[in-house]
């Protein structure tokens, strides 16, 4: 049976949970005999639960002896939360490992070489590209030392994110909103400005999720938040930090393994993000309303002229009820 009809199995099983929110990254896989029949299958359901290989070697038991495992990303060769997934692979007697994807994570990377030198043959880099997208924000974070980052804004099709008197409810309407709860479900971690929250008081939640599975709320400024506000009630209350938005999103990533993130702010940490070159992802709404002035979506970025502007060609365009949705990567 060819490796990769199987890895396509082992993604599969890797998408069948949402970890968009998780430290963790997707990880499926399929115990196969010689003779071709599938003996078990695993997932990993997030952080403190198993990994997909030992899950899939829990479920085909004693049959595991002589099997190929496929694994999407490489099995793990060091301590977090559960043991090596290398050492269980080689208790196991597994004959062979199939994976994708190498383990950009340096404390956890060099599972297949471990394998090799324990005797059992070892295949990588099938399906390379599609287990990638698996865990496209975790692979980024690893590499880059920061999150991904998502930047979503709402503005009139002159440009403004508020009227003149700080006024900004609603620009877009119920649709782009609710849109806008899925972009927010997709992160681990939404950050805003002490500016936005003093003048919205907003809450910044996935509507339909438990406080415990909330991405995390991080206030970014100098100003005091009063304690009655939205976004620092319930049980786990935005964080406030004041830093450079470089530092904070590095720390996200190094202190709590943020690997994904929205910035949904005003103008001024909007201006910092896309100055820094901290903006990976675009999420633009666009209202059928005109004010003529207002509060601009962006200040100065640094660009005095027109040869010096970011363009960008490969967009998505839709409409989300009477708004479009502009969506684009700049990377």
């Amino acid at each position: 049976m060819p490796h990769e009809l199987r890895m396509k199995r082992a993604i599969e099983l890797a998408q069948s949970v949402d970890l968009s929110r998780d430290v963790n990254p997707h990880v499926g896989a399929v115990v196969v005999s010689a003779s071709g029949e599938i003996l078990g299958e695993g997932f990993h359901r997030g952080s403190g639960t198993l990994h997909a290989e030992v899950d899939a070697l829990h479920n085909a038991g004693d049959q595991a002896q002589g099997a190929t495992v496929y694994v999407t990303l490489e099995p793990c060769n060091g301590t977090g939360r559960q043991g090596p997934c290398v050492q269980a692979l080689i208790k196991a007697g597994v004959a062979t490992v199939v994976f994708s994807q190498q383990d950009p994570n340096d404390a956890m990377a060099g599972g297949a070489q471990a394998l090799r030198d324990a005797g059992i043959d070892v295949v990588g880099g099938v399906l390379a590209d599609e287990c990638r997208a698996l865990n496209a924000t975790w692979t980024f974070a690893h590499t880059n030392g920061r999150p991904w980052v998502k930047w979503k804004t709402a503005t009139t099709l002159d440009g403004f994110i508020a009227a003149v008197d700080g006024t900004s409810k609603w620009i877009t309407g119920e649709p782009a909103r609710a849109e806008v709860q899925n972009i927010r479900r997709s992160v681990g971690a939404i950050v805003t400005g002490t500016g936005t929250v003093l003048a919205d008081n907003p809450l910044m939640t996935v509507r339909d999720l438990p406080d415990d599975q909330q991405p995390l709320r991080v206030i970014v400024g100098a100003r005091e938040i009063p304690t009655n506000f939205h976004i620092m009630a319930g049980t786990h209350p935005a964080i406030i930090v004041n830093d450079e938005l470089s530092v904070v999103l590095r720390n996200l990533w190094l202190e709590r393994k943020i690997h994904s993130l929205l910035i949904e702010a005003g103008s001024s940490l909007a201006t910092s993000a896309w100055s820094a070159g901290l903006v990976d992802e675009v999420f633009w709404f666009q209202a059928p309303v005109i004010m003529g002035t207002g509060i601009p979506a962006l200040a100065n970025i640094g660009v005095s002229a027109m040869a010096e502007a970011r363009r960008f060609t490969e967009l998505d365009v839709n409409r989300v009820g009477l708004d479009l949705l502009i969506h684009f990567t700049t990377r």
